[in-house]
């Protein structure tokens, strides 16, 4: 959130408090609370964990934070405010716990400014950089436009090149450790018809484990309509030529990569359709909401997490139509110690509509698991029978007659070692009968 008086946002807390949509927790000294991500589907197994943290604010308490101005300044050589003493807990909390908690990374989403000073993401970094794992910064309303409160403000909305400066090594570490690393629009400059000036939007991908993280910027980058220094703290959908929108949708549209849920989202801003949070100009409004559903909705087998802050408190929903789960925490630096989550992951195959075999005895499969060398009974089985194979999100990948196979005594052999490790569907189909085994192949 940006420049709003106590009375504002006492409001605010009351209309969300208000929704029931929202899970709102009250104050307290809890650390770290923990989600479970996709356990609830079947055969849902554990996987890994990492955190997410949000609203940082380094900086906040202070006009001018650092040396002089908000650009050329210089950090300090030791914050004590409360934003850097929590972030200082939070990183002592996740490293002690790094081997019990099983966390892989670190995702923020975003705030990490109070005013999006150089010398405020200076010593974010700084802080950060006592991880014994990699993070993954998200940039946050408060990190747009850089300012000294009520003193002097950035020509322009230029903090996203600032954070893109600071953390560039961050980032580059990053694409060490995370598979298919995709900076997408994070280095490119993008013409925004909302200010007809060129931003670093900082749209990317990362993958880990076989889950998709989405980091997206909705973050608008027009001046306030008010007096007040830099953005307001309204999302912008940005569903334009090369806005966030537009390209979160291609991405999703083409990566071929997207499995049974698990895909998920890291943004500042969250999207909801309670109107009354709507009307508060926190979150998008309803038109962008609407387009944020239809435009998801295709994708919802895929999509499982999408992770906010923003608000400063907790809160937990699922998107109309179960088309994603909806996680914020609340402002790391708000409670009388760190704030923030361990997300647990886990996957699950995804249910298809292959019958499996009404008779075991009819159909054997052996071994299994194996290394895609394995052996069918022929038993009951006309030799023009067809077989198929499917992965486990019932695409079919290979089909011949099984006559094409070589056969032993009473017995079909069969060699798929060339296809990547994981779980199929056999499925042999002749005039009379279909019968279907899963194996996996290791």
């Amino acid at each position: 959130m940006i420049n709003i008086s106590v009375k504002t946002s006492v409001k605010l807390f009351i209309i969300l408090f208000l929704c029931g949509s929202f899970c709102l927790s009250n104050a307290q000294s809890t650390r770290m609370q923990e989600f479970d991500m996709n356990k609830n589907l079947p055969g849902a197994t554990y996987k890994f964990s990492f955190v997410h943290i949000s609203d940082v604010h380094i900086g906040e308490d202070t006009p001018d934070y650092g040396t002089p101005g908000f650009f050329n300044d210089t950090m300090p050589d030791f914050d004590t405010m409360f934003p850097a003493v929590r972030l200082r807990q939070a990183v002592k909390w996740i490293n002690y716990h790094e081997q019990d908690k099983n966390i892989k990374f670190v995702v923020l989403s975003g705030d990490l400014t109070g005013s999006a000073e150089k010398s405020e993401f200076q010593t974010c970094k700084k802080l950060l950089d006592g991880l014994n794992m990699p993070y993954v910064p998200i940039i946050g309303n408060h990190d747009i436009w850089p300012y000294i409160r009520y003193q002097n403000e950035a020509t322009y909305a230029y903090g996203d090149s600032v954070m893109g400066d600071v953390f560039a090594d961050t980032y580059d570490k990053d694409k060490l450790f995370f598979d298919n690393w995709n900076d997408g629009e994070r280095l490119t400059r993008t013409y925004d018809p909302e200010d007809s000036l060129e931003h670093y939007l900082q749209n990317f991908s990362f993958e880990y484990n076989g889950f998709i993280f989405y980091g997206l910027d909705f973050n608008p980058r027009y001046h306030v309509k008010t007096a007040a220094p830099g953005i307001g703290p309204e999302a912008q959908l940005m569903d334009w030529t090369g806005g966030t929108f537009q390209w979160l949708k291609n991405e999703l549209a083409n990566n071929p990569r997207k499995k049974y849920h698990n895909i998920s989202f890291i943004s500042h801003h969250p999207a909801t359709d309670q109107i009354l949070v709507q009307l508060s100009n926190f979150v998008f409004d309803g038109a962008e909401y609407d387009k944020i559903i239809q435009g998801l909705t295709p994708y919802k087998e895929n999509l499982s997490l999408w992770m906010t802050g923003h608000i400063h408190v907790d809160y937990d929903y699922v998107l109309v139509n179960n088309v994603m789960h909806v996680r914020g925490v609340a402002a790391n630096k708000d409670y009388d110690s760190a704030r923030f989550e361990i997300i647990n992951v886990y996957e699950a195959e995804k249910p298809t509509g292959i019958a499996e075999a009404r008779d075991d005895k009819h159909f054997n499969l052996f071994p299994n698991p194996n290394n895609g060398k394995f052996i069918v009974s022929e038993e009951l089985f006309d030799p023009k029978a067809v077989l198929t194979l499917y992965d486990v999100v019932g695409n079919v990948i290979y089909q011949k007659p099984i006559s094409s196979f070589s056969t032993g005594t009473e017995t079909y052999r069969f060699d798929f070692s060339f296809l990547p490790k994981g779980s199929y569907y056999l499925v042999l189909s002749d005039k009379e009968n279909t019968y279907s085994k899963r194996f996996v192949m290791q």
